[in-house]
């Protein structure tokens, strides 16, 4: 990561904004030692002069704000930049969750690896306006009727704890939620998270709730909670109590309005498709007041947002006031000498939340005055603990102020040589060290340890609501500029060149010796034969030696039951073979290395996207073990894949040939080839001609082929040109994975060819029965299946069959995609019964 400086340029074409606010939601924690590093690795856009007076003016405001929902991408983006750049307060977002029950447009991630995504889909967001990003420990199990049922599954207490720690954290002086406590939030999330954050309000305040936090933080009660009222696309009838904003409020030294600003940031959302305008003109919001003390005219009324709040604090106002009126956009190192003087007088303020952040974001501008850049830089991506590792450090001002490089270290390696830093000539050190053995693998904190079925398990209480990991390694820099010491921390990370999108950079990670990789991530055991097991290892360092063995559920057998693995070079592979004969019942195997004397057990699973930085996990090396009896009749299938799940591999494992169909072959393509033809998730969503080439499905249909389309949400419009008879795709869905599931039409060959479903089938499911039923839908159909959350009336449209012509058509919004790489055992039953079609069976 680099400290840009931010010099004065002609107005530039469009361009991607990272204002000097939008750079303090990283930089903030840079400068601070006691502060959470930011783990973003790439260098950041250089800040313009017009930022820097942006920053000036803003660092005299002193107020807070904490905005709280539940899932990434239900913040009000406008109102966040708003409350960052027009009122000038320190904002964050508390969201419960990381999203890791929704669905992925982008890939094939889903669950962990999704909320990772998401988790750094919000952090990007936030570095373009301008807030700080917060979490609680809460799952997101998928979509939830009603609050009751989510502050069950989390756990309302453990959850609410999280809730009153980030108030007493971060100290707001106001809250405001995006949903209203009630029903009309559209999702038991949604309710939950502004029932807790109203319930927080009062209990932060009470030393004697969660007085176990105590010990690090102080009861805090924020002046008021208010509601920013919104009623989903509707125009809300507006009260005259309520207060109004525009957040379309437009900044010169920025060039952006905040909605412009909102568009930008909403849109990093991208694995959830929010792609989102830039809007431009008066756009107003509007706070309702729920809590605390009422407010006329304006939020933060009654609350000082002032230096005054702070005992010692005028000797700052008048300081940070004589850098504003003095700043000269093309000279900004002239700036420095107040500037550090008042850095020098914040050292006599109160110990506090908001004078840290403060501090934090005036020693940015002060390097950004200075025209300062810092790098700390590896040859290697990963580093494996016990070996050597040399980290090269740069220190480059670009402006003639007087700095002084006092010292550079990373680790414990500290390297003291004061040396008076000249214009544009880089200072340069490498520092050798070795990797501390008790360094912990790189892995997102919240999922290193199992979770339960509604929280993550977080080790550590100062790691609970943090957006992510301190980095691996930490690279100190301490300057003075005008004679004032200010030391700046930074992740050391890895840099390299892309043919197409050039310079990269991604954080240095702390890997295991190797990586270990089983060929699926699920198998099938149809019967009670042996079957062959691959597993990879992938040498993370050079000269790896040790025993690979295979940990099996009971019942199960291995051979053989060690493997020796010897690698001289690492980045090389070598691949062992392992055939299991199947218990009665399924599991997980488990791969295992003893190296080094320990035993290691993890995979790697890399995760990378344009819009956010390169994500390592290490997840266990497991392989789900299905043990199903289950027959399968088609043999040919062709898939059009979707938003990405693994049911052409499911299909592969049911012994059929499956062969990926682009829109091109499904317009023009030989489609007679095949028994049966399946849609991914989302097909219809993600590849709209799709739409268009519906008409020569059903003809293929009409011919004698079974069409299986899974499920099609409604973010598009109304769905409704599937199938040959009409029907449309609601938003129903059963959202409780044990509910009851009816056999409405036992004898229909989805139910019993070629093989016989009962309840059993039914068990063991996951998240969800399933979603985007059908409703209404043409009498002619067959409803093959019925189910229903607690107090609703049944939803029969979640399996649909239609004979037409010789073929036939089935929509399916039950969750197979989720249920199959699950291994429930009876979901594979009902795929391949669904794919069983009429080439083989007419009823």
């Amino acid at each position: 990561m680099q400290l840009h400086p931010h010099a004065l340029s002609a107005p530039r074409a469009r361009r991607p904004l990272r204002s000097v606010v939008a750079l303090f939601a990283t930089l903030a924690a840079l400068v601070t030692p006691a502060a959470r590093l930011a783990a973003d690795p790439r260098p950041l856009e250089p800040m313009a002069s017009g930022e820097i007076a942006h920053a000036l003016h803003r660092l005299q405001t002193v107020g807070s704000a904490l905005y709280v929902a539940a899932h990434p991408d239900d913040e009000n983006t406008a109102l966040l930049a708003w409350l960052t750049h027009v009122k000038g307060v320190r904002a964050a977002y508390l969201s419960m969750t990381r999203g890791d029950g929704g669905q992925n447009l982008i890939g094939q991630e889903l669950g962990a690896s999704l909320g990772v995504i998401r988790t750094h889909e919000l952090l990007a967001a936030r570095r373009m306006d301008g807030a700080e990003q917060r979490f609680t420990r809460a799952l997101d199990f998928g979509f939830s009727k009603n609050a009751e049922e989510t502050l069950r599954f989390w756990g309302h207490d453990s959850v609410l704890s999280d809730v009153v720690w980030a108030i007493r954290s971060f100290r707001p002086d106001i809250i405001i939620t995006r949903f209203p406590p009630d029903s009309t939030a559209g999702h038991g999330h949604h309710t939950a998270s502004a029932m807790l954050a109203e319930e927080a309000f009062t209990a932060a305040a009470d030393a004697n709730r969660f007085p176990e936090q105590l010990d690090t933080v102080q009861p805090w009660q924020a002046k008021r909670l208010l509601w920013n009222v919104f009623s989903f696309g509707r125009v809300p009838v507006i009260d005259s109590t309520w207060l109004t904003l525009d957040v379309g409020a437009y900044d010169p030294l920025l060039g952006r309005s905040m909605s412009e600003l909102a568009g930008l940031s909403r849109s990093n959302h991208k694995s959830q498709g929010f792609g989102a305008a830039e809007r431009r003109g008066a756009l107003p919001q509007y706070l309702r007041y729920k809590l605390g003390a009422p407010a006329k005219r304006d939020a933060f009324e009654g609350v000082d947002l002032t230096w005054k709040r702070f005992a010692g604090g005028d000797a700052v106002a008048v300081l940070l006031a004589q850098a504003e009126q003095e700043f000269d956009p093309r000279h900004p190192e002239k700036s420095l000498p107040v500037l550090a003087k008042a850095h020098a007088a914040f050292a006599k303020l109160p110990s506090n939340s908001l004078v840290a952040r403060r501090r934090a974001e005036l020693e940015q501008v002060m390097a950004s005055c200075a025209g300062l850049w810092l790098e700390a830089v590896t040859a290697r991506p990963g580093i494996t603990p016990g070996e050597g590792l040399a980290v090269a450090t740069s220190v480059l001002i670009r402006t003639r102020a007087a700095v002084t490089l006092e010292s550079v270290g990373v680790d414990e390696t500290v390297r003291v040589a004061s040396r008076v830093l000249a214009a544009n000539v880089a200072a340069a050190d490498t520092l050798q060290f070795t990797v501390r053995n008790e360094v912990a693998v790189t892995q997102p904190y919240w999922l290193r340890e199992p979770s339960s079925p509604g929280l993550f398990q977080v080790a550590d209480r100062n790691d609970v609501g943090q957006p992510e990991n301190r980095p691996a390694l930490v690279a100190t820099f301490v300057l003075k500029f005008a004679g004032e010491p200010v030391r700046f921390e930074l992740p050391v990370a890895y840099r390299w060149t892309d043919p197409v999108q050039g310079e990269r950079w991604r954080m240095l990670e702390i890997t295991p010796p190797a990586t270990l990789a089983f060929e699926q991530g699920f198998k099938l055991f149809a019967d009670g034969a042996p079957r062959a097991v691959r597993v990879t290892v992938r040498a993370q360092k050079n000269k790896l030696a040790g025993t690979l063995k295979l940990e099996v559920p009971t019942g199960w057998s291995v051979k053989p039951s060690a493997v020796p693995v010897v690698i001289e070079r690492e980045g090389q592979e070598l691949a062992a073979e392992f055939t299991l004969v199947p218990g009665r019942d399924g599991g997980a195997a488990r791969a295992v290395l003893n190296s080094g004397g320990r035993a290691w057990s993890l995979g790697s699973q890399r995760i990378d996207y344009a819009h956010v930085p390169v994500q390592t996990l290490f997840p266990p090396a497991e392989m789900k073990l299905v043990r199903a009896d289950v027959g399968m009749q088609a043999s040919r299938i062709g898939y059009i894949a979707g938003s990405g799940d693994q049911i052409a591999e499911a299909l592969r494992q049911l012994g059929a040939t499956v062969t990926p169909l682009s829109d091109d072959d499904v317009a023009s393509g030989d489609l007679s080839r095949f028994d049966a033809i399946v849609t991914g998730v989302r097909a219809y969503n993600t590849r709209p001609r799709l739409r268009t080439l519906q008409p020569r499905l059903l003809d293929w249909v009409a011919k004698g082929g079974a069409l299986v389309v899974q499920y099609v949400t409604t973010s598009d419009g109304p769905v409704d040109y599937l199938g040959p008879l009409p029907f449309r795709v609601s938003r129903d869905r059963t959202t409780v994975e044990e509910a009851a599931v009816r056999f409405l039409k036992p004898q229909n060959r989805l139910l019993t060819t070629p093989n016989k479903l009962g309840p059993a089938d039914f068990e063991g499911w996951t998240q969800e029965r399933g979603l985007y039923f059908a409703n209404p839908y043409d009498p002619s159909y067959d409803a093959v299946l019925g189910s229903n959350d607690p107090g609703e009336p049944s939803h029969d449209g979640g399996l649909l069959y239609a004979r037409h012509g010789s073929g036939e058509f089935i929509y399916c919004g039950y969750a197979l995609f989720r249920q199959v790489p699950a291994g429930v055992p009876g979901a594979w039953r009902l795929l391949a019964n669904l794919v069983s079609g009429s080439r083989v069976h007419v009823p």
